[in-house]
């Protein structure tokens, strides 16, 4: 079971020429509202892999909190585990032509108290709790024995809550941008840092693809997968649930994020934060595409 808790929202997507920038009017080819969030984007993305998923974010009782756990449902996770105590955030998502984006974001309820009360009903049978990186200051000094723990830093502003998280994580995710030059945390010190705290990480680089390090100071680089892109909201989203379903399932890390990578980039090609592909689409297009291997795909 993997456990996911943090961001679902309600997105509102404008497709512009170009992100404007301040003062600049621009007009908008389309606008729309679609379900999206980067952990609920990460929860539907394991799902599709074969997953045991469940989404533990607070939600509203109202009818749009509704059609969004139902549309969760329908992807095969498990939504009991969201209160509806609380409401569904929105966030504004500008798409330039090419796929470059902005996000206006609004915050959520789901706060360490809600984290709290996930990490105990998981600890009861045991499982893997994945976080998007806003959660990362929430998290407790230590984890209940048979709780494991992912986490996508990208979102975490604090460069010491980053490391508090890595140090509890058996497999973080982070944007190099964010890793590198936001917390100057430059390549040399990843193997060290993978070695002290028994971590695995992946740091991804967009067009430039992902860099795996693990524990042992195995270092794995590979370059993105090249597809014609839509747009790349919730491509990132889409990596992870990849990669953490995979590795779940007993899949190497090097060959769960080399799948992550081709998810990724199927992603990019599908209009949405959710275009993730289904597994039999992941399958099909690994087949025809080196250097896959279907053997890696359980």
């Amino acid at each position: 079971m993997i456990v996911f808790f943090g961001y679902a929202n309600s997105d509102v997507t404008v497709h512009v020429p170009h992100v404007p920038v301040l003062g600049e009017r621009v007009q908008a080819t389309a606008v729309d509202t679609i379900d999206g969030g980067m952990t609920a984007n990460a929860a539907v993305a394991a799902a599709r892999m074969g997953a045991r998923v469940a989404f533990a974010g607070a939600v509203g009782p109202d009818p749009r909190s509704t059609q969004f756990l139902a549309t969760l449902e329908h992807d095969g996770v498990d939504t009991s585990w969201s209160p509806r105590d609380a409401f569904l955030s929105t966030a504004v998502v500008l798409i330039a032509d090419g796929g470059d984006r902005s996000i206006i974001s609004q915050d959520d309820a789901n706060d360490a108290t809600r984290l709290a009360a996930v990490l105990a009903t998981l600890a009861e049978g045991g499982g893997r709790l994945f976080l998007d990186g806003y959660r990362a200051a929430m998290l407790p000094a230590e984890l209940p024995p048979n709780v494991s723990l992912a986490i996508d830093l990208d979102g975490c502003e604090d460069a010491d809550a980053a490391l508090r998280a890595f140090a509890l994580a058996d497999h973080v995710i982070v944007g190099r941008s964010l890793w590198q030059n936001s917390f100057g945390i430059e390549a040399e010190r990843w193997s060290t840092l993978t070695a002290e705290h028994d971590t695995h990480l992946v740091v991804t680089d967009g067009e430039h693809g992902w860099t795996l390090v693990t524990p042992t100071g195995e270092t794995v680089t590979e370059p993105a997968v090249r597809v014609d892109i839509v747009d790349a909201v919730g491509a990132g989203d889409c990596f992870c649930g990849t990669y953490i379903a995979f590795v779940d399932a007993g899949t190497p890390p090097a060959d769960s994020a080399r799948l992550a990578g081709a998810s990724a980039a199927l992603a990019c090609a599908t209009p949405g934060p959710r275009g993730c592909p289904s597994l039999t689409e992941l399958t099909q297009f690994t087949s025809t595409h080196a250097p896959f291997d279907l053997q890696e795909i359980p």
